[in-house]
């Protein structure tokens, strides 16, 4: 007769069972499952699966009891969403998160759902009045890398918008030139117009004059410049002019000043900022969530957190090398070969370019950089 340690050994977990269940979500997202997905349900001791159809929430909750809305700001379990009468709190319920594919992100039209008859108290997840129940289509959307852990590989940053305005300063801290590129990139990849917006201007003391190589070189390719500083005021008009009836999601690296001019363009958002560490001259995170800002003379900006790196997902090396800014004028690939990477690889335009000067070195090391990280 076996012992009670020799029964453990031989005894299946719940654990073990759990594991070698089937994610149908998953695997209908891959592709494998053509139909609608279903849903398994297990007994105690994970025997006898059931098979239950899994039901559009919104027939769940009934249609007279949606509402469509704009999300403002995003949370870990809740967004806050404005509607036709008020703003409200709504939930990520656990039976619908699945159905939405990915969290909403700042600027979604979303649909919410009336799960509760009480007010909407705002304290805790299951007080609120609303949940999310479907992410209605997007226009557009800037996307970053998700967690290593998360089975979402990429993050959408904000959605539904018509520009990309991306933040640099001219000192403190120093112009990224990587950075800058990575953010240009996304921006073409989903047909985005790309502002560069050049902040701190107030501590050059000769102006535009003193701006680096770096950036003289940056600004040939961006679609839009404009150089601004929140201190005196200069060039905030023409900023005001570029965002007037857009939707515009501004973003760049932690200390640029993006808050600041935020703060200057939206009187009434009263974001925090902060200095520049003197220790290794990067910025400190004062926004620590995307955020939706009526502009007063019309328009939107969406405020994302400061990052200090930004990836490029799904980008195969051929394609980087013909979409890369700056390389070929009128986006004419020229080199000899159509599967060119620009390496090594005779008949190369873009090498050829760079021996002559008529490419700077600076964009090709760049390049390189974001050629070797997505290997």
């Amino acid at each position: 007769m076996l012992e009670d340690d020799e029964l453990r050994e031989v005894r299946t977990s719940r654990r073990a069972h759990r594991s070698r269940r089937i994610d149908v979500m998953r695997e209908w997202d891959s592709g494998i499952v053509d139909d609608r997905p279903t849903k398994e349900r297990f007994s105690r001791e994970f025997k006898k699966a059931k098979i239950k159809r899994l039901k559009d929430p919104v027939a769940n909750i009934g249609e007279e009891n949606c509402v469509e809305g704009l999300v403002l700001e995003v949370h870990r379990r809740t967004c806050e969403v404005r509607l036709p009468t008020e703003t409200v709190t709504a939930m990520y319920r656990a039976t619908t998160s699945k159905q939405l594919g990915e969290f909403p992100a700042v600027g979604d039209r979303v649909l919410l759902g009336l799960v509760n008859d009480g007010e909407d108290a705002g304290e805790g997840v299951g007080s609120q009045k609303y949940c999310v129940v479907r992410v209605l289509p997007r226009k557009s959307e800037l996307k970053r890398p998700g967690p290593r852990d998360s089975f979402y590989k990429q993050q959408t940053l904000a959605a539904n918008i018509d520009q990309v305005v991306i933040v640099a300063s001219v000192t403190q801290p120093e112009f990224n030139y990587g950075f800058m590129d990575r953010f240009l990139l996304a921006a073409n990849l989903n047909s985005l117009p790309f502002i560069l917006v050049l902040t701190k201007m107030d501590l050059l003391p000769n102006g535009e004059s003193d701006l680096t190589d770096d950036i003289r070189d940056f600004m040939s390719i961006a679609d839009k410049v404009i150089p601004v500083s929140v201190k005196t005021g200069v060039g905030l008009d023409d900023l005001r002019s570029e965002l007037r009836g857009k939707s515009s999601v501004f973003s760049g690296m932690s200390g640029v000043g993006k808050s600041s001019l935020v703060n200057a363009l939206v009187p009434h958002a009263a974001l925090a900022t902060g200095e520049v560490r003197e220790r290794d001259g990067k910025g400190r995170h004062t926004t620590i969530s995307s955020s939706l800002f009526d502009l007063p003379d019309g328009g939107i900006v969406i405020d994302t957190p400061g990052i200090r790196s930004i990836g490029l997902m799904d980008v195969e090396p051929e394609t980087l090398a013909k979409i890369f800014p700056g390389f070929f004028e009128g986006d004419l690939f020229t080199c000899k070969f159509s599967n060119c990477i620009h390496v090594k690889e005779a008949g190369c335009a873009v090498r050829a370019a760079v021996e002559s000067g008529k490419l700077s070195r600076a964009r090709y090391q760049s390049y390189l950089r974001i050629l070797n990280s997505s290997d």
